[in-house]
């Protein structure tokens, strides 16, 4: 479970985009983000944090105290790649080290067309490919996608034509998005506070809708967060070892009562940083990985267990990846239930959408 992530691998991929751009026009090309963020995370401080305070202390730590760190990280990262890295490779990754929640998110956005997809989403896109015909609704030219329970309300800015035909771009149906996030938001509130302390609070309908755009504006940064690694094509090669680490010392009776991505992300941010952009490079970091660090990381998760067990986690709001995690263990469950299956799964979800989609096209 991606319950965690490195606040400074959104940070650095800004950094460098806005670097190269100042390159002159004929080098930008040559410069492949992710190999620049790769160099740049590996010589700064791991910033992993798994809920939503943690993530504000710890952005709030890099952009203050490492950006003199960060931009000359980058610089330097962007004249390593231009004139030449030793674990450069053009071998890319091996594609199951993206056969994970994210990963298989990311690919499923890209054969589907859309940009900002979620995991909630998924199945009723799905469906309307199978069945196209008995759950598209058309009006006035303008299409909306109907699901068993209520229509999926999404961002389509960025689709294709093809895909547009799907999902409707009326004002009604983005209404629905806004109508949806201000429930949300509205439930979450009237949780801790009574009805009288909320309309206080948010009487003012700028104030209010300012923090509807603040939270929505919020998530957008957390999905592209929780994608980032298999758009870019990089890896962490430590997350892997952790977790196994994390199997092998923890006691049967305690495997479930523990946090994972609590204790991965303590070992995280005591461990040095170690991501990867080739397969070259993937196994020259972990083999030095385990021949260098392998005491130091059992370690660390041997602590990070002891900590986590002192410490309840009930009351902390976790960061936007464990809600993307939920939505992907329904999605799921929807996508078996929708192909009369019990064997869809993140291996094999991405061929059975193109082979969907192919057939169609034919």
């Amino acid at each position: 479970m991606l319950g965690f992530v490195n606040v400074l691998e959104e940070i650095l991929v800004r950094e460098t985009y806005i670097q190269i751009e100042e390159l002159p026009p004929e080098k930008q090309p040559k410069v492949k983000v992710a190999e620049v963020v790769a160099y740049a995370l590996n010589r700064l401080p791991p910033l992993f944090a798994t809920s939503i305070n943690g993530w504000q202390y710890q952005y709030a730590y890099a952009v203050n105290e490492l950006s003199p760190q960060i931009s000359q990280s980058v610089k330097h990262g962007i004249k390593t790649v231009l004139f030449g890295d030793p674990l450069h490779d053009l071998t890319p990754l091996p594609n199951h080290l993206f056969t994970n929640s994210s990963g298989v998110l990311y690919q499923l956005s890209q054969i589907l067309g859309r940009r900002h997809l979620r995991w909630r989403d998924v199945p009723a896109l799905v469906e309307s490919v199978i069945t196209r015909s008995q759950y598209v609704s058309k009006n006035r030219g303008q299409t909306i996608i109907q699901s068993d329970e209520a229509t999926v309300v999404q961002d389509i800015s960025h689709l294709s034509r093809q895909q547009k035909a799907l999902i409707s771009s009326s004002r009604r149906f983005m209404e629905k998005q806004l109508i949806q996030k201000q429930q949300e938001l509205r439930q979450r509130e009237l949780n801790q506070h009574s009805y009288e302390a909320q309309w206080q609070m948010y009487g003012n309908s700028w104030a209010w809708e300012k923090k509807i755009k603040d939270a929505a504006e919020m998530e957008y940064r957390a999905l592209q967060s929780y994608t980032l690694q298999a758009q870019l094509g990089l890896v962490n090669v430590l997350e892997h070892l952790i977790f196994r680490a994390i199997e092998q010392v923890t006691k049967p009776e305690l495997f479930a009562r523990i946090n994972h991505s609590e204790v991965a992300a303590y070992a995280l941010n005591r461990l040095p940083p170690m991501y990867a952009t080739s397969d070259r490079g993937f196994k020259y970091l972990r083999q030095r990985a385990i021949n260098e660090f392998a005491r130091e990381l059992v370690g660390a998760v041997r602590t990070g267990i002891m900590r986590v067990l002192q410490v309840s986690y009930a009351d902390i709001p976790p960061i936007y990846a464990y809600q993307f995690e939920q939505e992907y263990i329904q999605s799921m469950q929807q996508l078996n239930y929708l192909f009369k299956r019990n064997d869809i799964s993140l291996h094999n979800i991405v061929a059975i959408v193109q082979d969907l989609l192919e057939r169609k096209s034919a």
